[in-house]
């Protein structure tokens, strides 16, 4: 996986967290191997400088649902662009969520801190027990 600064140190950084690299023709195995993940889609840092902020929001947010085993993975630009086609994305940064390894949902763009943790709590919905809601 070719990657062109600046979008080379984003990707250096995600590879320090320990978080799997993943190509298109990957993606529905890593998923069903899994069972609870995200796959976190890029595009390139100078067009859209947010993409840069979506690993920092995304560890965050998933530590709100520690009853999950959250795998995290990654693709690169042009792995994101294809992931991104299959699955109508068209504004980056993008994370699909999966839940007992189907796709549950999309968060797509940057968001305020409430309204992410309003748009992932129905994704993952059933999995929380009803006194934690």
């Amino acid at each position: 996986m070719l990657n062109e600064k600046p979008f080379s140190a984003l990707w250096q950084r995600m590879l320090a967290r320990g978080w799997q690299p993943l190509t298109a023709s990957e993606l529905d195995d890593w998923a069903t191997r899994v069972g609870d993940g995200v796959v976190l889609l890029s595009s390139d840092p100078r067009r859209t400088p947010e993409v840069s902020d979506n690993p920092v929001m995304i560890a965050e947010l998933l530590r709100e649902f520690p009853q999950f085993d959250w795998h995290i993975a990654m693709a690169d630009l042009e792995h994101s662009e294809a992931i991104g086609d299959r699955f109508g994305v068209f504004r980056f940064p993008a994370t699909l969520v999966f839940i007992h390894g189907e796709l549950r949902g999309i968060l797509s763009g940057i968001h305020p801190w409430a309204d992410l943790l309003n748009l992932m709590r129905p994704l993952v919905a059933e999995r929380i027990p009803p006194e934690s809601a």
